[in-house]
């Protein structure tokens, strides 16, 4: 039997299952943004459902280090992102 896949959130540093994080994808402008169905091409960092969390790794420095290059934050917020991902959850239920 094999284990679920873990990754490490980008905002706490603690591993967690894939399932339970929020993946974040750098567009080739150096955008990031959230990536729902997580097929997104390019390079991903996930990162905790936890306000505070997401909120450390929304930082432009975070987000550099985790993707190898400059990234800019989703213009959004942490906020926004938690918002909708809560109301595309219940729509999918």
């Amino acid at each position: 039997m094999m284990a679920a896949p873990q990754r490490t959130c980008i905002g706490c540093r603690q591993k967690r299952l894939k399932v339970t994080l929020l993946r974040l994808v750098r567009g080739t402008d150096g955008r990031v943004c959230v990536d729902d169905g997580g097929r997104a091409e390019g390079r991903g960092a996930y990162v905790c459902l936890d306000p505070h969390c997401l909120g450390k790794a929304l930082n432009a420095g975070r987000l550099g280090h985790a993707f190898k290059r400059p990234s800019e934050p989703p213009a959004s917020g942490a906020a926004a992102i938690l918002n909708g991902r809560v109301v595309n959850d219940k729509a999918r239920r």
